[in-house]
């Protein structure tokens, strides 16, 4: 939340009294800080920012949309008053709507849906800075969008080589892929996605539905969909979300204890037993073939036939090294970096079971360290599943 305390363009700042000022917005929530600066960003997860999403909520009521999909980012777009903004660093003013030519041969909005994080429903930046701010949409991480580095981030099982090589399927058809179970709430990144235009799917925003859980629970039934280190939470609470507002209190669950895995892998790490973290929670050697989908439907996402071709090009060894070596240092970052705005994990309960399991990896017993680690995930999801308060 950094980027809270730049010294925002002239323009920008305009753009926000004119916002803040105007009645469209009338009764936002936690408008001002204290020192009266306006409060343009808040945690989605805190206080303020769970006040301002039952604002959004409200509002979508006031406007008769339907309470589904993308429908915070439609509020947010239904209600602008102008249609356009200033980007909060260059100052450009942009139309929010797809208007603007992308490489791929379609349409960019100028600025993405943000809601409630951002007091407008939009990100600060528009779509001429947005390389630069938004790490995730990277020039160099675009152009190579197809091996997605969130997967390698979060950790996530699965089939990571056939996944990105399915993403760049839906790429060529210029559709923007889905998953279905996001892999930022510890679901695995499966060669299975969603068609979507890039607006609907900008504006899920790591945020499941009833609908997303039922499907994925339907999808258990023939395959795994969670990696194993979330899996203890999910199989607690799955069945009891009966609505959107449940799947949504499910979903900040779910990053919670993303927040707790990767804390734990973290510190297993920094104590020097990365093979032991390589052996049991990565796939390298996935990386070992290249992949080719038959029959393939972008309006569907389905496809008649995978082929695996198991090969021993220099590339493919290269591959298996980068997403080892980018998994490590997310870790290395995840727990260096300030103002995260998330809660102490290491308690004293924490510490005693970690210190258990590094002990045992010490003296070269890995299986009952894997044994107490899978029990450390299920204490950290009893715990946080007593949060889970289903919908009235």
């Amino acid at each position: 939340m950094a980027r809270e305390h730049r010294d925002w363009h002239p323009k920008f700042k305009e753009y926000m009294k004119f916002i803040v000022n105007h009645p469209h917005y009338k009764g936002m929530p936690f408008l001002y800080k204290n020192n009266g600066e306006i409060r343009w960003i808040v945690a989605r997860s805190s206080e303020k920012g769970l006040a301002r999403l039952k604002w959004w909520d409200n509002k979508r009521k006031e406007l008769r949309i339907k309470k589904e999909g993308a429908w915070i980012s439609k509020t947010a777009r239904a209600i602008h008053p102008s249609g356009e903004k200033p980007c909060q660093i260059c100052g450009k003013v942009l139309k929010l709507d797809y208007v603007y030519p992308n490489k791929k041969g379609g349409l960019s909005p100028g600025a993405m849906s943000n809601a409630p994080d951002r007091l407008d429903g939009f990100h600060s930046y528009n779509l001429c800075c947005r390389s630069k701010q938004d790490t995730g949409r990277h020039k160099s991480n675009l152009a190579r969008y197809g091996e997605d580095r969130r997967a390698y981030e979060n950790w996530s099982d699965g089939d990571w080589k056939a996944a990105s090589w399915l993403m760049k399927e839906f790429q060529k058809h210029g559709v923007s892929p889905d998953h279905l179970g996001p892999i930022s709430l510890g679901f695995k990144h499966r060669p299975k996605f969603r068609p979507l235009t890039q607006s609907a799917n900008s504006a899920r925003n790591n945020r499941m539905t009833y609908e997303d859980v039922s499907l994925l629970i339907k999808d258990e039934k023939d395959e795994e969909v969670i990696s194993a280190h979330s899996k203890a939470l999910w199989s607690l609470l799955k069945n009891r979300v009966k609505n959107d507002d449940d799947a949504l209190k499910l979903s900040k669950l779910m990053r919670e204890n993303m927040h707790f895995i990767l804390s734990i892998f973290s510190y297993i790490a920094e104590r020097g037993h990365k093979s032991f973290l390589i052996k049991n929670f990565l796939h390298p050697e996935y990386a070992n073939y290249s992949i080719r989908f038959n029959g393939f439907d972008p309006k569907t996402g389905y496809y008649k036939e995978m082929i695996k071709t198991e090969g021993n090009k220099k590339q493919y060894k290269n591959n298996a090294i980068r997403y080892i070596r980018i998994s490590f240092e997310s870790l290395l970052q995840y727990s260096t970096k300030k103002n995260r705005h998330l809660k102490k994990w290491m308690t004293d309960e924490m510490e005693e079971n970690l210190s258990q399991i590094v002990n045992l990896l010490k003296s070269k017993a890995e299986k009952p360290a894997l044994k107490k680690l899978n029990e450390l995930f299920e204490l950290v999801a009893k715990n946080l599943a007593t949060k889970f308060k289903p919908a009235a």
